[in-house]
């Protein structure tokens, strides 16, 4: 009885003691401070058994919930320029900028943390003087390392290092992108400046005086086969001179149609891109291939935010095409079609391929020089069998087709015993050549297209 009774009283004591807890719990747990010269930041999460996660997740929301109070000033002149530049909603620019000053949290300080059975509490505060000190030292150093990039910039354009003066022009966004909505005022060359604008406005400036100039406007090309020449095109800086741009990155790709190419190249000592296509594979007459500058080479998208990369988009970006004018491979035929020993005059079986390869968008000349395959057809019927008035008789073909460019057979086959019925042998022997033909182009001419491909 005694020990029931001791079991009791600390059971008691023990209910007693978590009651305490929870009547200590400190003021700032259930009433929010305030106070003038701190930003605050209040977190917590319910316990989870055999985990610790709980006091990460805390200390995330009071990070979060310190950061919210910070009101970073926009004014609406700003705000209506870096929409109109990014692209972006008023609302998803604001909360980008949230999330940028949440991320870049430094100087506050643990002012304490509460616990009990259920739930972990912890209480950050940040000095405001502390908070605009840092910001601002931030932002100077931004300011200095993209004022080093800029005026890299000035001095290439000036020398005429276009690609380069592009280049250093977009790297000196990097450092500032964080303060996309500060007017960054600055000194450049003996004058006040807006930094960010004035970036802006030179990458604007420097790209709308490019030119993309192909060589040819309009090239002759053929389904499958690899362009006899490369496609050129020539970067050129217009202002009061014509200057060629070297190292400058293009991008090839088809627009319409499609194929294989050599996507990106960059400018040679002239100026000049050379873009080798292997394979024309689409069965378009007409096809585009567009050529632009390449601008995401020279920037790390990595490391570069949302409204930078949509701010990039904005740009003037200097662009062009080159019309394929795409024709099938040319064929080149000789039939040798023989019914019962004499020729015919009327041919069969050839007709009946060059109409399938027509539909396919092939064409064909009668110079073998000119052509890029040629097919040899040998077609002989003979007589078979003669019941109750009907005649059979049969076809023996065969067919070769040869590439001109490198003079390898690519295709060989042979049909057998094509039969055809018909009042005699001779009408027999040419039912026989249609069925023929039609076998040849329903059986034959997809492997052969296969095998050309």
């Amino acid at each position: 009885m005694k020990r029931i009774l001791q079991l009791l009283l600390l059971i008691c004591l023990f209910f007693q003691f978590d009651m305490l807890l929870a009547e200590k719990a400190p003021d700032w747990v259930t009433n929010r401070p305030i106070n003038r010269e701190f930003y605050i930041g209040i977190g917590y999460a319910s316990k989870i058994k055999g985990s610790n996660e709980h006091i990460e997740i805390a200390k995330n929301g009071a990070l979060k919930n310190l950061a919210s109070e910070i009101t970073v000033n926009i004014t609406g002149e700003v705000i209506s320029n870096v929409v109109e530049k990014s692209g972006l909603l008023e609302e998803e620019l604001r909360s980008l900028i949230r999330s940028t000053t949440e991320a870049e949290l430094e100087g506050y300080e643990l002012v304490d943390e509460w616990q009990d059975k259920k739930e972990y509490w912890v209480y950050y505060r940040l000095s405001k003087i502390i908070y605009i000190k840092l910001r601002q030292e931030n932002i100077d150093q931004a300011i200095s390392l993209a004022l080093n990039l800029f005026s890299e910039a000035k001095k290439n354009e000036i020398s005429k290092n276009y690609e380069k003066a592009l280049l250093y022009y977009l790297q000196a966004l990097n450092p500032i992108e964080k303060y996309i909505t500060e007017t960054l005022q600055t000194e450049f060359d003996g004058r006040t400046i807006y930094l960010n604008n004035e970036i802006y406005f030179s990458i604007q400036n420097l790209l709308s005086n490019i030119e993309l100039e192909p060589a040819k406007t309009s090239v002759e090309a053929k389904r499958n086969k690899a362009l006899k020449q490369p496609l050129v095109v020539k970067a050129i800086y217009y202002e009061a001179e014509q200057t060629p741009i070297s190292n400058l990155p293009l991008s090839f790709a088809f627009t319409r149609g499609d194929g294989d190419l050599i996507k990106n190249i960059r400018t040679n000592m002239n100026g000049e891109a050379k873009c080798k296509v292997s394979k024309i594979t689409s069965n378009d007459r007409m096809q585009m291939v567009g050529v632009e500058l390449d601008i995401s080479s020279l920037i790390n998208q990595d490391s570069t935010s949302f409204v930078y990369q949509n701010i990039l988009k904005s740009f003037p970006i200097p662009t062009t095409r080159i019309i394929l004018n795409v024709t099938g491979l040319s064929f080149n035929i000789e039939s040798d079609e023989t019914n019962l020993g004499k020729k015919l005059s009327v041919l069969h079986v050839e007709p009946k391929l060059k109409e399938a390869f027509s539909e396919k968008g092939f064409t064909f000349t009668e110079d073998m020089s000119k052509a890029d395959v040629y097919v040899k057809i040998n077609a002989r019927s003979r007589e078979g069998s003669e019941l109750y008035g009907m005649f059979t008789a049969f076809v023996d073909l065969s067919v070769s087709a040869i590439d001109m460019s490198s003079g390898d057979e690519v295709y060989k086959c042979s049909l057998t015993n094509v039969s055809g019925q018909g009042l005699n042998f001779e009408k027999a022997g040419l039912k026989a050549f249609e069925n023929a033909a039609d076998e040849i182009s329903e059986d034959m001419l997809p492997v052969l297209m296969k095998m050309l491909e």
